[in-house]
């Protein structure tokens, strides 16, 4: 089980190296929306959409996405400026969601029985990460690459440490295998990368640890909300395309509030600065 966790995220690390690394960014936008379009199926899989519910959940979800991807074909004067409102806008739908519907509907114990809600969620949990990810690479892959590293060590933190040392549970009735020790586990492991790129020069200290108890604890919201929709969807994974992982959702759970909320923080930390 462990050595099938640790194969598929290293196949998905070096899929992401290879195409952050190539010049040309269609690789890694053709990448980023093909994940997209598989974690949108993902979702609606565990919502159990169908029929009309379902078609308008794809185009809800998709439009923008694909909206994004015109706009950066045709990236010229004003529209590169949009590129930057649109990729803003769309990070505060998330965190509005992130902020208000999934707490009700952790609160509730179940996901909102309307399904003209639910044909949102796709556009308020996945369209967001797919487009600020998209604009963070075209922008400053460097600041794409933080933020994927502060994620990946607080996911493998946090399992380890849980591993380990865990004894209490973080969230008992949503998620068992999630522990505040592994959670603490996370946080330690982003806190030693930070002093790490202090000490190489990279960056202000007091924004490096804020920014990574902000993307430790969102990293975690993540991933307890997604185990939230498998429980009350009765499935133990969102599918089977990763060996011991489950489905790209599971892998993924993690950056869907984790992205656009970081890139406010960065978009709006710079703007300060400047």
């Amino acid at each position: 089980m462990l050595r099938d966790r640790i194969f598929s995220a290293a196949i998905l690390v070096l899929i992401f190296l290879a195409s952050y690394l190539s010049e040309n960014p269609t690789y890694f936008l053709f990448l980023n929306f093909v994940a997209s379009g598989i974690l949108f199926y993902e979702l609606a899989k565990i919502l159990k959409l169908k029929s009309l519910s379902l078609a308008i959940y794809w185009i809800l979800s998709f439009t923008p996405v694909i909206f994004f991807y015109l706009l950066v074909a045709f990236n010229k004067g004003f529209i590169g400026e949009f590129l930057v409102n649109f990729s803003i806008f769309m990070s505060f739908v998330s965190v509005i969601f992130w902020f208000t519907l999934a707490p009700i509907d952790i609160f509730y114990k179940k996901i909102s029985s309307n399904a003209k809600l639910k044909i949102f969620y796709g556009y308020f949990m996945i369209a967001p990460m797919s487009i600020v990810t998209s604009y963070i690479f075209i922008d400053n892959k460097n600041a794409l690459l933080l933020i994927f590293l502060m994620i990946w060590v607080s996911d493998i933190g946090a399992y380890f440490f849980g591993k380990r040392f865990g004894k209490n549970k973080l969230a008992k009735n949503i998620s068992p295998g999630k522990t505040i020790e592994g959670a603490v586990g996370g946080l330690i492991s982003n806190i030693i990368i930070v002093f790490s790129l202090f000490y190489f020069g990279f960056g202000d200290l007091p924004f490096l640890l804020i920014f990574a108890i902000v993307i430790t604890g969102l990293s975690i919201y993540g991933d307890i909300y997604q185990s939230f929709l498998k429980r009350q969807a009765k499935v133990k994974d969102s599918g089977t395309i990763l060996p011991g992982h489950g489905g790209l959702f599971d892998r993924l759970d993690s950056f869907c509030p984790s992205i656009p909320l970081s890139f406010l923080i960065l978009f709006y930390y710079v703007s300060y600065l400047v």
